[in-house]
């Protein structure tokens, strides 16, 4: 009896799984099949811990499979001594942040040797000081799938086994921009499959998505919860959504503490998605608030208590440079900052970054589009004006599409995606300023506005609505097709630093 029980259940299962593949629309299928051959592509081009700060996220996610403990005793090897030796036989070490005048050494004889010896070398010695410990362990768990799929194997195996395995979370990704994109604008193909395709074909995003970094996990809830939030104001606060909403975003919080900047946000929604449902059913949503929040807050506190009762600190903080004294906090040199991140300094300012000149610029657009590596592998350099170019472009149309909204409903949307949008870029700009006066040097990367990639590509997406419907069709497909093909070189800009 058990067993057919439990072969019709099987049978019934495949079925739901049919007919949800058949319901989703092939664009979408044939774009996240695209998707994944380029981010496949991705995970195994890169060079081994040739992406910010891998190798301490690879050994706390190591720390926690071997030792099912978190990293950052002091009497321990921060590396475990495979890892260590896997690294010391490619180099790894050496041309991180020097791709460009050191390569890997790819030597046949430096890989027997330590094939050879990596069945006697330990993977539980790890564990010790780590700059990643601060970090929540979701992320780790995450990729710990990839890692014990592949214990078998050695150093090399599990680290391309968890990379590989990033991709799911950038498939994540695209069809979380798409349905945002849908409950934004309603199901309109081409809009929902140029957001979708901005989200998977980025190609910071995708490198970012492929490596080892609680990044790859934090970009994929951000764009769910918007999408999650944007359904709580559009549909009145149903229960479902608001719970959805905030597990997601508690989620995303014990990914990385950046991921408080989601709360004032979500807060909005249930207060705009409450005064949507008619006066005479708010009452009754009191007990959805709470549950919703509760289940925001219990996972959250959860780790606070445990993290201080561990000695760790549960929100990555700004250390004093050695040798330094930090300067007080000044809301009027704060506000310097930020005007010299976004605009030309005025000459009575005092310079904050002195190593480039427009921040707006090198960073947000630089980084945020193509900087591989450590941060040290770009594209040519004509393609970097052209990357600014395409961002303006889109932004002002964006913008003068909102700027012609009058009903409600879109003015809170619009409202809700500032103020997420606001507070992540007030929470980093924060951060680098207290490093900035504390004599610690510039901190903020490209990549840390990633998490907003479904809004970036809510912007084509709108610009898409307003174009003639005959056009749409030859619009969208040129727009994948010319982000299909910067994938491409980009993946050459990679394979050109490390392997010629």
């Amino acid at each position: 009896m058990t067993d057919a029980a439990d072969g019709s259940g099987g049978v019934l299962r495949d079925r739901r799984a049919r007919r949800a593949l058949s319901g989703a629309p092939r664009s979408l299928l044939a774009l996240l099949a695209a998707v994944a051959v380029f981010a496949v592509t991705w995970a195994l081009l890169v060079p081994p811990w040739q992406s910010p700060d891998t190798p301490s996220h690879f050994a706390y996610a190591e720390s926690l499979a071997e030792r099912q403990a978190l990293p950052g005793a002091k009497d321990r090897l921060g590396a475990s001594s495979d890892q260590s030796a896997a690294d010391a036989a490619v180099g790894a070490s050496r041309i991180a942040f020097y791709a460009r005048v050191a390569q890997p050494s790819w030597s046949a004889s430096a890989d027997r040797a330590y094939r050879s010896s990596a069945g006697h070398l330990a993977r539980s010695n790890g564990g010790g000081p780590n700059a990643a410990a601060v970090n929540p362990p979701l992320y780790y768990l995450y990729a710990d799938v990839g890692y014990l799929a592949a214990t078998g194997g050695d150093e090399f195996d599990r680290l391309y086994t968890m990379q590989i395995w990033g991709v799911t979370l950038l498939l994540l990704t695209v069809v979380a921009a798409w349905l945002l994109t849908g409950e934004v604008l309603g199901p309109q193909r081409p809009a929902q499959l140029v957001c979708a395709a901005l989200a998977g074909f980025e190609p910071m995003d995708t490198f970012i998505s492929t490596s080892i970094t609680p990044d790859a996990l934090m970009i994929p809830l951000w764009t769910l919860s918007l999408w999650l939030g944007a359904r709580v104001i559009t549909r009145g606060c149903r229960r479902r959504d608001a719970l959805a909403l905030c597990a997601v975003t508690a989620a995303a919080i014990l990914t990385k503490a950046t991921s408080y900047a989601l709360v004032p946000g979500l807060l909005l929604a249930l207060v705009l998605g409450w005064h949507r449902r008619p006066v005479d059913e708010r009452a009754d949503l009191r007990h959805t608030v709470g549950l919703a929040l509760t289940a925001l807050g219990a996972p959250v506190l959860a780790w606070v208590v445990a993290a201080t009762a561990l000695g760790r600190t549960a929100i990555n903080t700004v250390h004093t440079a050695p040798g330094t004294h930090p300067k007080p906090f000044s809301i009027g040199q704060f506000i310097s900052y930020v005007w010299q991140f976004y605009l030309p300094r005025l000459s009575s300012m005092k310079p904050f970054r002195v190593t480039v000149d427009l921040p707006l610029y090198d960073v947000w657009i630089g980084e945020g589009w193509a900087a591989f590596g450590w941060l040290d592998v770009g594209m040519a350099s004509w393609l970097y004006p052209v990357f600014a170019g395409v961002t303006a472009v889109f932004a002002v149309a964006g913008a003068a599409v909102l700027a012609r909204f009058r009903d409600r409903l879109r003015l809170e949307l619009v409202a809700y995606f500032a103020l997420t949008s606001v507070s992540l870029l007030a929470g980093l700009h924060l951060t680098e300023y207290r490093s900035l006066i504390a004599g610690d040097g510039p901190v903020l990367q490209g990549r840390y506005v990633l998490p907003l990639i479904g809004l970036f590509g809510l912007a084509p997406a709108l610009v898409m609505t307003r174009l003639p419907v005959r056009v749409r069709g030859a619009a969208c497909a040129s727009l994948v097709a010319a982000l299909m093909v910067l994938q491409v070189l980009a993946l050459a800009t990679v394979a050109r630093a490390y392997y010629t």
